[in-house]
């Protein structure tokens, strides 16, 4: 019997290979999966595709994006590995209107109109579709089998693990269960709330934990800054990386342990939840930067924690997967199937926590209303930024999301910062490739 790797292929990349046994997968909502192989020539591989063509015409946007400037891309790296165009064969799937539809939804039809894009390039290089499974709403997944070409589309989020029982409403971690931030990390969050960070004070709060010291010091002399080495203190790191990517990495590390330490139940892998938190908190940081509306640090502190109520409630969902899946899939949002099966939400959780550990008050009120920004009565426009990038991190990263975006409530949170939906092809197209593959930590800068 044969055992077969998986890998899932991140949004606005692919991955070609000859014949081997591995399963690649793309989680698909509004973006299009294209698989691509040459049976003859053993060669194969999938696209997970974002968009339809870029916004603006900067020399240094990301080409894989794109389903205009990717595809070609795709294509020639598969005639270099040894396909022939002329025998290619195309599975296509994706572009739905996933969750609650909305008239901004039909109007951008952002699946749609890359799909089309996808089926005009194939049909320019006469390649044959062999199956097309493109809109409806549902988030599907492709999966695309290296070694015998096999290929499926099915609904995301299907599990054959037994049903809930009646202990629906089990007992939920209790708060004081849960390991606290690091100190030296809270206080790095108030220190960039209040805008009164600099090197010496920075520098002088990370010696004091040695292990988060030994963390951020392995961290800088990693690959992700290109395995410089010869940084063996904070004061150099300093030197080297600057004090903003310290304070980052800093907070990055502490939020790590807490969340790492999570079961499988939001995330459906382990390490989800840290994934999508270092997501978030840089899709954050760009925004913020566009919008002028927040300190683009702040925003990332914002994103880095405004889920720790799901450490909360983790264990509950992890237990009950299945059961909590199915209601998700139906037309309920995440925190409406909370509400009526925890009796409480993430966001509410989250709350505690955060008063709990005396968090900066901005940072709380991004816990408690990132899902719905118009409710804060103060840091508006931080939640707001926050609860956008959440949903755009959600659309486009490269794992399966319980999360239902609404493309009108996300243009009316886009009115909050003074944007509109038409940027949201510039959002986008702002966030770097890493923060939307399977190591966002490499965006980290």
């Amino acid at each position: 019997m044969t055992y077969y790797q998986k890998y899932h292929v991140p949004a606005g990349t692919f991955q070609v290979n000859a014949r081997k046994p591995l399963i690649l997968q793309a989680y698909l909502n509004s973006c299009v999966g294209v698989a691509l192989f040459d049976a003859e020539a053993g060669i194969g591989g999938l696209y997970h595709i974002l968009l339809p063509e870029p916004v603006s015409h900067k020399s240094e946007y990301n080409r894989e994006k794109y389903a205009a400037t990717g595809l070609p891309l795709f294509l020639g790296s598969l005639v270099r590995e040894g396909a022939d165009i002329s025998r290619l064969q195309a599975v296509i799937a994706g572009g739905a209107l996933a969750g609650k539809v909305s008239n901004q939804d039909i109007r951008l039809d952002i699946g749609g109109r890359t799909a089309e894009v996808v089926k005009e390039v194939l049909g320019k290089h006469g390649i044959k579709v062999a199956l097309s499974e493109t809109g409806g709403f549902f988030t599907c997944c492709l999966n695309f089998n290296l070694e015998t070409f096999d290929y499926e589309v099915i609904p995301a989020l299907l599990s054959d693990e037994q049903e809930a029982d009646d202990t629906t409403h089990g007992r939920i971690s209790r708060l004081d269960d849960i390991q606290p931030i690091p100190q030296v990390a809270l206080k790095i969050l108030r220190m960039i709330d209040e805008d009164v960070y600099d090197i010496h004070n920075l520098s002088q709060e990370v010696r004091k934990d040695q292990v988060i010291s030994a963390q951020v010091l392995k961290y800088c002399n990693s690959a992700v800054f290109c395995g410089q080495g010869g940084i063996d203190s904070i004061d150099d790191a300093l030197l080297i990386i600057g004090q903003a990517s310290l304070a980052k990495i800093v907070t990055a590390m502490a939020v790590k342990k807490l969340l790492n330490n999570s079961y499988t139940g939001y995330s459906l892998a382990k390490g989800g939840l840290y994934h999508h938190a270092i997501g978030v908190a840089l899709v954050a940081e760009k925004i913020a930067s566009l919008s002028g509306k927040a300190s683009p640090f702040a925003a990332y502190s914002a994103g880095l924690t405004h889920d720790l109520g799901k450490v909360v409630l983790d264990q509950f969902v992890s237990g009950a997967r299945p059961f909590f899946y199915r209601e998700i899939m139906g037309e309920n949002d995440l925190v409406e199937t909370e509400n009526r099966l925890l009796k409480t939400n993430h966001t509410k959780a989250g709350l505690k926590l955060a008063k709990k550990w005396d968090l900066p008050a901005s940072i709380t009120n991004t816990i408690r209303y990132h899902h719905c920004p118009c409710e804060a009565e103060a840091h508006r426009e931080l939640v707001t930024i926050i609860s956008v990038a959440n949903s755009l991190f959600h659309m486009f990263s490269a794992s399966p999301s319980l999360h239902k975006v609404d493309m009108n409530s996300l243009s009316r949170r886009l009115e909050l910062l003074d944007m509109s939906i038409s940027d949201f092809p510039a959002i986008v197209d702002a966030i770097p490739h890493q923060v939307l593959s399977g190591s966002p930590e490499l965006a980290i800068t």
